[in-house]
């Protein structure tokens, strides 16, 4: 079986583009004791990714320089193992580098029980995979989510925000999302927000104060810019913000914008705390209970874009960053 990776072929020169990459032929290692080799079956892309090409090491991983290939988390299927915690045959969740095929150490992969063999494979990489829970945790853990909150959340049509809007809903939060076309708005409204927002309809602390003029609780940020100073603004005594992302200013380099009126904290003795889900494995039970619960209700719903080839995720990736996703962006690795 043929194995594949795609590598980053070149800087970009301004927006990351699916030329910036290649597909290349790639040698399968031999497995070790604790490895198993997998075939990727899905992969889930992370607009955050842009910020490490061409940029230093981070908490999020290496800086992506020519040649080398980018990461982020798919569902897999075990070909061949030499560990005792999975068979051939067996699907798992976990972190992977962009190959169709690879060799990787067991502890960094999760099985996925037998119990869920019906759920599409898509779930695993939405509200119960990766972004699921880095919505869960920014809300819950650092956002002290309440059900009497009024909650906004940028980028809500995206991997991690579609997530966070169908969360905050289903505590009983009045929930309002932001995104960037008329059809990601009607989504939004199909998700049951109570108000949506079109960022291009006008001024961001505009279009905030006539969703909520009696301004808002808890604002979990994924594009940062000029709707982070909006919700610094709209935010109540002694609201939160949680930063989860910064979409609008990936790849701007020195010409990244920070909140002018960060002052308002002060005055309105508001707290803003970034995070790193790795950090917070201890929540995942909860986590996992709380989404089982909701997707049996019928409250929460796996919202995603699925391209379909391994080879087409440099086209994918480029088409994330310029917004042609809605809920998470996947590639289809088994056509």
């Amino acid at each position: 079986m043929d194995a594949y990776e795609v590598q980053l072929a070149s800087y970009p020169d301004g927006g990351i583009e699916a030329k910036n990459f290649r597909v290349e032929p790639v040698a399968v290692p031999e497995l070790r004791d604790g490895q198993v080799k997998v075939r990727l079956r899905r992969l889930g892309l992370n607009a955050g990714l842009a910020n490490r090409i061409g940029g230093p090491d981070t908490t999020h991983g290496p800086g992506i320089n020519p040649g080398d290939v980018p990461g982020s988390d798919g569902v897999m299927e075990i070909l061949e193992s030499r560990s005792q915690s999975f068979e051939p045959g067996d699907l798992a969740v976990g972190k992977t580098q962009w190959r169709s095929i690879d060799v990787t150490d067991a502890p960094q992969l999760r099985r996925i029980p037998a119990s869920e063999a019906d759920v599409p494979l898509e779930t695993h990489l939405t509200v119960l995979g990766h972004v699921g829970f880095t919505a869960y945790t920014g809300l819950r853990r650092f956002g002290d989510l309440r059900a009497e909150d009024i909650v906004y959340v940028s980028g809500a049509a995206g991997g991690v925000g579609s997530c966070a809007v169908q969360f905050a809903k289903a505590v009983g939060a009045t929930v309002i999302g932001s995104a960037g076309t008329a059809e990601k708005v009607r989504l939004l409204r199909e998700l049951g927000v109570d108000a949506a927002i079109n960022h291009h309809d006008g001024p961001a602390l505009d279009l905030l104060r006539q969703a909520a003029p009696d301004g808002i609780d808890l604002f979990y940020d994924n594009v940062g810019g000029e709707q982070l100073e909006a919700a610094l603004e709209a935010l109540r005594f002694r609201g939160r913000i949680v930063i989860c992302g910064a979409a609008s200013q990936y790849g701007k380099g020195s010409d990244r914008q920070g909140p002018a009126n960060y002052q308002r904290m002060i005055f309105g003795q508001l707290t803003m705390r970034g995070f790193d889900v790795s950090s917070n494995e201890d929540l995942r039970q909860d986590y996992e209970a709380a989404v089982a619960s909701w997707l049996s209700e019928g409250k929460v719903r796996s919202l995603h874009t699925l391209n379909t080839g391994f080879s087409q995720t440099p086209e994918a990736f480029a088409s994330l960053l310029s917004g042609g996703n809605q809920g998470r962006m996947i590639v289809d690795c088994d056509s």
